[in-house]
């Protein structure tokens, strides 16, 4: 799988004839959207798509700091999730203010068709794009070179409740890392830092589980995980100090309030 990141177009057609594949052009069929995690929702859009145009980071990161989600992913996981479900290319927008200007029409044209050289896109119902968001699945209604597919929201459980990070998140934030992985389609997986005494430490800017006890992996290898009050994972066989870990968390094995065997 290739992955390529964008400039900022300069202008409306301002990287005309630069497509990513150089030379003869083939056309894509791409999905646009930022992905977080992966999910059972995201990959009804990713369907039949050979190219992903995703942001990094999160744009909320960089128009409300103060409202960004928690991640469920980061680019590493999204990049390797996205590979096993048969993307062929990834092109990252590498989201700041000046690509938060960009006019819708300025995107479709300038990266959309010209840098992507796109047949087909595919987009998540609500998906909103371009400076202040004007920017709908009707903009690309406009080109007849395209032909655009809107996906509804995919529904899960006896509620019909939609898949969303959202949901996700929340599931995590309450332990429940079981139900979460059903939406996600694997067991939720984080990047972590090795601190003192083994204590791992997973960034703020990701979605952790509430304290207790997990049953999970470290780097792949089956452990107990212990989830502290400060956010903290304490790991038997943890890495060597300053070392970068992957932690998954597989099944809530206690709640932290009473170390209770957690209810089926």
């Amino acid at each position: 799988m290739e992955v390529f990141s964008l400039e900022t177009p300069q202008g409306r057609r301002g990287l005309r004839g630069r497509s990513l594949a150089g030379g003869a052009r083939s056309r894509t069929k791409v999905a646009i959207g930022t992905f977080d995690g992966v999910h059972l929702g995201h990959r009804q859009v990713l369907q039949g798509c050979d190219t992903v145009l995703t942001f990094d980071p999160h744009p909320m990161q960089v128009l409300e700091p103060h409202r960004v989600p928690g991640l469920l992913s980061d680019r590493r996981q999204k990049l390797h999730k996205l590979g096993s479900l048969g993307i062929r290319q990834v092109v990252i927008v590498p989201f700041d203010h000046a690509w938060s200007r960009v006019p819708a029409e300025d995107f479709v044209e300038s990266v959309v068709l010209d840098r992507l050289g796109a047949q087909f896109v595919s987009v998540g119902q609500g998906f909103r794009f371009g400076a202040r968001g004007a920017g709908t699945a009707a903009t690309f209604d406009r080109y007849p070179e395209l032909s655009t597919q809107v996906v509804p929201l995919v529904t899960r459980g006896p509620a019909g409740e939609p898949v969303s990070s959202t949901r996700i998140r929340r599931l995590v934030s309450d332990g429940d890392v079981e139900s979460a992985a059903d939406l996600l389609g694997a067991s939720l997986t984080l990047p972590a830092v090795v601190a003192d005494e083994g204590r791992l430490l997973i960034s703020s800017r990701f979605a952790r589980p509430a304290p207790g006890l997990y049953l999970g992996c470290l780097d792949g290898h089956p452990c107990t995980l212990e989830v502290c009050r400060d956010h903290t994972v304490a790991a038997m066989g943890a890495a060597p100090t300053g070392t970068t870990v992957e932690v998954t968390f597989v099944k809530q094995a206690f709640s932290d309030a009473a170390h209770k065997p957690a209810h089926p």
